[in-house]
């Protein structure tokens, strides 16, 4: 008997039906915590803890976060660690900046001990009394030696093998220090790169022996494109525009940065080094601003936009009436809904990776 061509069709549908149905959920990867180590992108108001005056622990800072409460953020809202919290399922972390006293469940979830305006180089960090790079990761031991008490050795190993390592710093070496310090006149530019380089290893290191074993790494952003920098190399001859040489470098330091995590994972046994690769997501957001409903680029949102950061952008300044529309929330930092698009990116990575 013949079979009815419409009846093979419902079929054929709905085989295609129960096939797609049936493929795997892309899901995040399932981590034990989160570790964040670096500078501004990354602190989450430890800075209004120590004695510095690079905070943000001020309105107009924190205008959307909940309750319109600055919290040390350099943001108007919320920063990486927030957000990337969220899609990992590890949306509470701790700051050993903030409480001695934390309870196990927190301390089993992560810590976050970034500090603004610091670097890898710890003259970087100096004149402004903030924590360089070594002075965060002696916090993460003693940090480690309590989780221990408080969870056993075995299980406190377990939580730090398991968990995602994400480092974002080395702009204020160069903004900061290398271009504005005596640095310059010590050391030539790639002296200078592999100087950090050499810090950049020697941090990852202590931090694997230590148990880490999955790390994301930050490039250098196009840090000749903040607002500041380009004031500072604006000639006033023509329009404002990024520093190209300021960019170049970024990206002669972020190829070297590149070739020494693919050697680390070479000859650190059950590592994973994940490159992020934060020069081209931001590109990418400043070059396509305006599909990305950008109107502003090359302005903070605070006061003129040109130069007003940390404490020179305070409750006294005047601020863009659409932040939604900025790249840049003051002179250097970034808008909540850049770090929305730069997190995206982060995750895509991650999930590829891990």
């Amino acid at each position: 008997m013949a079979t009815d061509p419409l009846f093979i069709s419902i079929l054929l549908f709905l085989l295609v039906i129960t096939v797609s149905s049936n493929k795997p959920e892309t899901k995040a990867p399932k981590l034990a915590a989160a570790f964040y180590f670096g500078d501004s992108t990354l602190d989450t108001g430890n800075n209004g803890y120590i004695p510095t005056i690079i905070e943000a622990n001020h309105f107009p800072y924190g205008q959307d976060f909940p309750e319109n409460k600055p919290t040390g953020r350099f943001s108007n809202g919320l920063l990486v660690p927030d957000l990337l919290g969220t899609k990992l399922g590890l949306t509470k972390f701790s700051s050993p900046f903030l409480d001695p006293s934390l309870s196990k469940d927190d301390m089993r979830l992560g810590a976050n001990f970034a500090s603004a305006g610091s670097g890898f180089d710890e003259a970087t960090s100096h004149p402004w009394n903030t924590v360089p790079m070594s002075g965060q990761v002696k916090m993460f031991k003693s940090y480690l030696t309590r989780l221990e008490i408080d969870v056993g050795k075995e299980e406190a190993s377990s939580i730090i093998a398991n968990s995602l390592i994400l480092i974002s710093a080395g702009t204020n070496d160069f903004t900061r220090n290398y271009y504005h310090a005596s640095n310059k006149g010590r050391k030539s530019l790639g002296e200078y790169q592999d100087f950090v380089l050499h810090k950049v290893e020697m941090t990852l290191k202590e931090l694997y022996y230590l148990g880490g074993r999955s790390f994301s790494v930050a490039n250098l952003p196009p840090f000749g494109c903040t607002p500041l920098q380009i004031t500072l190399s604006f000639k006033g001859t023509k329009e404002r525009e990024c520093d190209g040489y300021l960019n170049n470098d970024a990206t002669l330091y972020n190829s070297k940065l590149g070739n020494l995590l693919h050697d680390l994972q070479e000859k650190l046994d059950g590592s994973k080094f994940i490159y992020i690769d934060a020069y081209s997501a931001f590109m990418d957001i400043l070059e396509h601003s305006s599909l990305h409903g950008f109107q502003e680029t090359k302005r903070g949102c605070c006061g003129t936009g040109l130069a007003e950061v940390g404490p020179l952008c305070n409750f006294l300044t005047p601020i863009c009436k659409n932040v939604s529309s900025y790249i840049f929330y003051d002179a250097v930092h970034p808008t909540q809904r850049v770090y929305q698009l730069l997190t995206d990116s982060v995750m895509k990575t991650i999930m590829q990776l891990l």
